[in-house]
């Protein structure tokens, strides 16, 4: 739904690399290793489409680099918070007994 139609053309390097392309997982040949660098290089500059919700399509304002980059910054904050942490993150799921499942019925 949040693609509609083209669905299939909204993976970048699915519809970068064609038929007969270069295998990133299966051949590493020098030229088809480069071929692989160069799209991603590629990949990386683009600003995409993205899905509003209930609002249409819009251009990206930040490329596919500057994504990653954010979101790896982010990670690493992440990480220094939780070794800061006297206790462990743990979340407590509450059981349910099978008598106070029939008391709710």
């Amino acid at each position: 739904m949040a693609f509609g139609q083209s669905r299939s053309s909204n993976y970048a390097l699915g519809s970068s690399l064609g038929e007969g392309g270069p295998s990133s997982s299966t051949d590493y040949d020098a030229g088809n290793v480069k071929k692989l660098i160069e799209l991603t290089d590629e990949v990386l500059k683009q600003k995409n489409v993205e899905s509003v919700l209930f609002g249409g399509k819009r251009f990206a304002e930040q490329t596919n680099f500057e994504k990653l980059d954010w979101f790896a910054e982010e990670l690493v904050l992440e990480h220094q918070r939780r070794s800061c942490r006297i206790a462990p993150t743990v979340a407590f799921k509450q059981a349910t007994t099978s008598e106070s499942a029939k008391e709710g019925s």
